[in-house]
């Protein structure tokens, strides 16, 4: 092993491996604070977002998938001023999620190379690096007035960091890469494009399209008035389900004896409620038995999680009025929630039609009758990743967050294969859907001396974005987070 070598593998390891985590960051801009359902609120388990491999990828209290969420959310106040405050805490936790997989997938590419760590090695990781420091010298009576669990915490994470280091150290340090490569990559970031940009945001659907939506869809849109009783075992629930189908004007004050949901100091009562709303609380056929129920009638008990529940119907189930401003209201609710693919749909439909009129008449003139504005990009060059030394992709005017553009490889494949005159083709971002036309070409002249005085820098960042898509594009990776963010908050 060379002296550089060892220098490197004697970095601190707690601060070597958060110096290295702060550039997987996905772009974040403000977290807002989420209307979740009663089954994140309720909840002491767990909540898949996905799977690597074989290992979930979890939130969980004081798990890391809950830690990053908590670091992500710390960089801006959650004041609610945010004109995209629903997107922007999508990303929060979606960031946090694509953290996750990393980690995860780091840890078994570790465990499938039977990477080994002592505990004599790891005791002296934490004597000297630990928690329990008290004037730089290991504090016994600290470490004995740590609750045990905590201590098994401190180790596994420890241990985790110890081992990403490893597998961090031996991919950045451990791999050349050609000085040809290197001057293909660099040439590429000299050249740059900026672009006449029109945006169309995936909420922006047209009240015709919803309504057709929900004439095809009409059960989703039922709206029932319920009251519920949660309990925590079956044998409970069969008890209380006695009572109250012997007395169901029983059922408020059993309500606030004996459930265990945030309704229960109200007695129980839900309100009115959309049915698409109790998609997350249990099975279709579950939710055909509720909507069948009678004004006052109890339902039997159903199984929802790790709860048992009974309901009591206050309203029957009526039909959506989709004259009702509140009912578009929540079909858009449901589409941006549940149907993706559809919102992206339409989306790409209004910017195919806006192509063909900006041929015709001109951008300007197409984007007036479509409503939107034309923004123009400052310069740009691929960089896909968002390598921090090179340009970003930005509009000169407005408030526009093209960060997600930063990491689509169909944006940068679009941007720099369209000539002048040409339109892109639509291209889906996280938030909307955008159209290029190629505004200026021109040539950055400092990249060489941002090479020389960073190089070292952004070849690890290089390498580090790569490790991400490694493992982001991996066939391991089962990606679930949009149907389960989904299906746990509610932006009313």
């Amino acid at each position: 092993m060379t002296n550089e070598q060892e220098k490197k593998n004697s970095r601190h390891p707690v601060l070597y491996i958060f110096s290295v985590l702060l550039l997987i960051v996905i772009a974040v801009t403000f977290v807002g604070a989420p209307v979740v359902s009663d089954a994140v609120r309720g909840s002491s388990g767990s909540i898949s977002f996905g799977k690597y491999g074989k290992e979930d990828i979890e939130f969980s209290q004081n798990g890391y998938f809950a830690q990053q969420r908590e670091l992500l959310g710390q960089q801006i106040k959650p004041d609610g001023s945010s004109s995209n405050w629903k997107w922007d805490m999508y990303r929060v936790w979606r960031g946090a999620f694509e953290r996750t997989v990393v980690h995860v997938g780091i840890l078994s590419e570790v465990e499938s190379n039977k990477t080994y760590i002592s505990a004599e090695q790891l005791n002296k990781l934490i004597i000297e690096h630990g928690p329990y420091q008290n004037n730089g010298e290991f504090d016994v009576e600290a470490y004995q007035n740590t609750p045990s669990y905590k201590r098994e915490e401190f180790r596994r994470d420890f241990k985790e960091n110890l081992l990403k280091e490893y597998y961090l150290s031996d991919y950045l340090y451990g791999q050349k890469t050609a000085d040809a490569e290197k001057e293909y990559t660099y040439g590429l970031m000299k050249n740059q494009r900026s672009f006449n940009l029109v945006f169309f945001p995936l909420d922006r659907i047209p009240d015709a399209d919803l309504t057709a939506y929900a004439q095809q869809n009409p059960k989703n849109f039922k709206r029932i008035g319920l009251s519920k009783i949660t309990l925590a075992s079956e044998s409970d629930a069969k008890k209380v389900l006695k009572m109250v189908q012997a007395d169901p004007e029983s059922f408020a004050e059993t309500a606030k004896a004996q459930s265990t949901d945030v309704f229960a100091d109200n007695g129980g009562v839900m309100g009115t409620t959309y049915s698409y709303e109790l998609k997350s609380e249990f099975s279709d056929a579950d939710l055909d038995k509720i909507l069948a129920l009678a004004q006052g009638a109890v339902s039997d008990i159903i199984k929802s999680g790790n709860d048992y529940v009974i309901y009591r119907c206050t309203a029957a189930a009526t039909d959506p009025d989709l004259t009702s401003a509140d009912t578009i209201r929540a079909i858009k609710n449901y589409v941006n929630r549940y149907e993706r693919g559809f919102v992206e749909d339409k989306a790409v439909t209004v910017a195919d039609t806006f192509i063909k009129n900006a041929q015709a008449d001109g951008i300007y003139a197409a984007a007036s009758n479509a409503g939107v504005s034309v923004y123009t990009t400052e310069p740009f060059c691929i960089n896909y990743g968002a390598i921090n030394y090179f340009s970003q992709v930005r509009v000169q005017q407005g408030e526009l967050d093209l960060s997600s553009a930063m990491y689509s490889k169909d944006f940068f494949i679009q941007a720099f294969s369209i000539k002048d005159e040409e339109y892109s083709k639509p291209i889906i971002l996280n938030s909307g859907v955008v159209v290029l036309k190629l505004a200026e070409e021109s040539t950055r002249d400092d990249i060489d001396e941002a090479v020389k005085l960073y190089g070292a820098q952004i070849d690890g960042q290089l390498a580090e974005t790569d490790i991400i898509n490694y493992f982001l594009t991996s066939d391991k990776l089962k990606d679930n987070f949009h149907q389960t963010f989904s299906k746990y908050f509610k932006f009313d």
